[in-house]
Parts: C-alpha cells; structure tokens; sequence
C-alpha cells in the first residue's frame, strides 16, 4: 500500500461526500434492486470528481489500484447511510457488491489514447478507444482464499495474483501480529470444497481503429480483462473505450525457460460506441428520400432496383448480375425458425471467381467503403484471418477463415456455419452474424 492512513481517509471522505449530492438517487436505486449478490455499477465522471477535490484526482493518477478499492469501500458507507436514512426501508436491502466505474477522463495525451497502450504506460489510468476482434467465453474466477494457520490457528486470505495470472501464493510465514512463525497452513477454501470467493471473468482483444491510423500503419492489439458486472458487456465488432488501468503479467517461473511479459488493460469501466454510428444517418430527411424513391417505382419495382444497382461500384461498368448478388449480400436476409425452434440465418455467401482485372478486388473495396465499419484483409499467405463488421444494430463476428492455394489458382474455402462473406483469390471481406 502506498497511500498511508490519512490520505486513505481523506479519499473516503471526499468521495462519499462526492456520491452523496451527485448518485443518492442512483445509490437508492440499486437499493431497491432484489438481487442481493449482484454487482452494481455506479458511473462517475472524472471531470466533476476531479474538481471537487483535485487533490484526489492527484491520488487516483498517481495510485489507481490502490485508490478504486477506496472507491468501492466507500460507495458500500454510502449505501448504509442512505438505508439508514431512508424513511421506507422495506423496499430496501443493503447491497455488497458495489463498483465505482469511472469515465470522462480529460481529453488529453496522457490520458486519452488512440493507440494501444506500450510498457511506460503500466499502472497508468487511461482511456483507450478501439474496436474488438475476439472474445472468450465468460469464465468463474476465484480470486481470494481462506487460509488457517496450523499452529496458532489463525485464518488469513490471500488473495490471487494478477500480474501471475490470478496464481495463489502462500505466505512463507504466518502473518500473525502476535510472531507466530509457522509456516504450515491448511486451506479453508481450496480444491477440496466449493471456492466461496468467486466472480466473473472474460478476456477480449481490442485493436485499433484503422481509420484513425496514418497511411501505412499496422493496426496494433492487445488483451482487455473484464470482471463483476463488466463481463459480457462488449461483443466482436464493437467499438468500445475502455477505462482502466494498463498492467503487466506473466506466468510462473521456470527453470531456462525465457519469461514473456504481457501487457493488458485491467477494464473498470466500458463504454460501447456502436449507438453514436446508427440515429446519424437515418433521420427524417433520408427516410422521405426512401419512401418518394419507392413510391415512384411502385408499380415496376425493378426498375427501382435496376436503377440503385447502376449506382452500386460505378466504376465496374455493366455486371449488374454481380452488383446483384454483391448488394444482396450486404443487406442481409430476415433470420427464420421453425416449429423446433432452429434459427436459420438470413445472411447469404458470396464467391467471386475471375480472371485478373475483371473488377473483383473493386467490388471488395466498394463494400467495404459503403458499410459502416468493416475490415479488407489479405488471404494470401496466411491461414487465418479475423474481421469484423457491423450494420446498424446486428452485430457481426469471424474466428478464423482458413485458404488453401491450389496450383489451378483456385481457393478453396473452408468454413462454418453463419458465415456471410464476399471472397477471391487474393483478398477477402467477411461478415460474420453473431447470433
């Protein structure tokens, strides 16, 4: 701890005081709330905290992982008080888990990033914008154990190590204040019972937005690491901002063999952004274009279509069966179930083989222009690719695309299931549906 007594104090303090006159209302809230174990967010902007006292936004720079415990301990004081000041309690019950997520960092270098995060930013707070290209399963995590002294029986936790990957170190001796030296301990919590001290866990990977790169530069990743109320929160294709505090871990020692660092983004708090796309470009204007167009077409409705498909890639003239079949793809089809209950997507598949300079790689560059966010990645020399895209409010996800290269200059795909993509030879552009 690098925070002493007093100053602990004092960031209590204030930041009660702060929840008090900007969430009672959000504190009550969560009150009322039935699920006692559940975690519970409360979203505090940085700017208002920051000048409230500016001596605390010093701490949190300084000491992030030491100061939002404070935050969290004092945001449980916060809760009592309110219940206790409450006039109708019966509708109110204490809650455990609560969490200060902190966001609206300042606009400024160091604090607001564009690109990933490198080593001299470790134990920073930051704020990082990017979009995610994988996520894992949500996973229980234990992170703290109960441990008993044998010899003086004393029961102390210990509490799992992130910079190790969530490992339990024992102490080497009892950390009794009355001198007890044993080190032999038995474990109230371990392998043998259910673990008590358990939460939720996910990891996802974010890159950098492309768009936000200078011409030529390779867009760089990294591991984002979600916990409580924070996992689940993002899928695939997402464009987040991610506030928390960037680490370091590895995994345990071994004897000659090397030890590989890795640097992760302990997530406090996300902010998914895919809303601020869609709402701009579907307003009144645009919805009246759309309905005088199709009402001028209305009774040859494939003249309407003729004439948008003439505007599709005009720099490939002619092709319109292509334009077709490429502007079906991009519109998606409408999910089907049966009397079982099977899902069939709607989204179709694309293949587009030809001879050089027949327009093919003009086609995947249109496509990938006109959709709101959308990756063109190489095929050649590799066996996997990951993309992304989104279209509107459906959410698309790939894991992995695999191309073999035959000596007949034909590729040959192999895929799964919910897949919809427009591939050739060299390049590809893949839209995945995330059910």
């Amino acid at each position: 701890m690098l925070l002493n007594a007093d100053q602990v104090n004092l960031i209590g303090q204030v930041f009660e005081s702060y929840v008090l006159e900007h969430h009672r209302n959000d504190i009550l809230h969560i009150l009322r709330e039935r699920d006692d174990e559940g975690h519970y967010p409360v979203i505090v902007d940085a700017l208002t905290l920051f000048e409230t006292n500016m001596e605390i936004g010093e701490y949190f720079n300084a000491f992030p992982n030491e100061v939002l415990p404070i935050f969290d301990n004092a945001l449980r004081r916060v809760a009592m008080t309110a219940l206790q000041s409450a006039s109708q309690t019966h509708d109110f019950s204490i809650k455990q888990n609560l969490h200060a997520r902190i966001s609206g960092l300042p606009v400024c270098p160091e604090l607001t990033r564009e690109r990933i995060p490198k080593t001299r930013d470790v134990g920073h707070f930051l704020s990082v914008t990017g979009t995610v290209i994988r996520t894992i399963l949500v996973k229980v995590l234990e992170f703290e154990r109960d441990y008993m002294c044998n010899k003086c029986k004393h029961v102390f936790v210990v509490k799992a190590d992130f910079e190790q990957y969530y490992a339990f170190f024992r102490p080497s001796t009892c950390p009794n204040e009355e001198g007890c030296n044993s080190s032999k301990f038995t474990c109230l919590s371990g392998t043998s019972s259910v673990p008590t001290s358990c939460r939720d866990y996910q990891e996802i990977k974010i890159q950098e937005q492309v768009q936000r790169l200078s011409v030529g530069s390779i867009p760089r990743s990294m591991v984002v690491v979600l916990e409580d109320d924070l996992a689940d929160s993002c899928k695939s294709g997402d464009d987040i901002t991610v506030y928390g505090v960037v680490m370091q871990r590895w995994k345990p020692f071994h004897q000659d063999v090397r030890c590989d660092l890795e640097i992760v983004l302990k997530a406090n708090y996300i902010q998914v952004n895919n809303e601020q796309l869609t709402g701009v470009t579907v307003d009144e204007e645009v919805q009246k274009e759309f309905e005088d167009f199709w009402e001028k077409h209305k009774r040859d409705p494939l003249a309407g279509r003729n004439e948008i498909l003439a505007s599709l890639c005009p720099q490939v003239f002619g092709l319109y069966l292509v334009k077709l079949a490429v502007a079906m793809v991009l519109a998606g089809g409408v999910q089907r179930a049966d009397a079982a209950g099977t899902r069939v997507r709607g989204e179709s598949h694309l293949l587009l083989v030809g001879d050089p300079g027949t327009g093919k790689s003009q086609f995947l560059k249109y496509a990938v222009k006109i959709t709101p966010r959308s990756v063109l990645t190489a095929g050649i020399g590799s066996t996997s690719a990951d993309a992304a895209y989104l279209s509107g409010t459906d959410v698309y996800h790939t894991e992995s695309i695999h191309l073999v290269q035959h000596p007949a200059s034909v590729a040959k795909l192999v895929l799964e299931d919910d897949r919809a993509l427009i591939l050739h030879q060299a390049k590809c552009a893949m839209l995945t549906r995330r059910e």
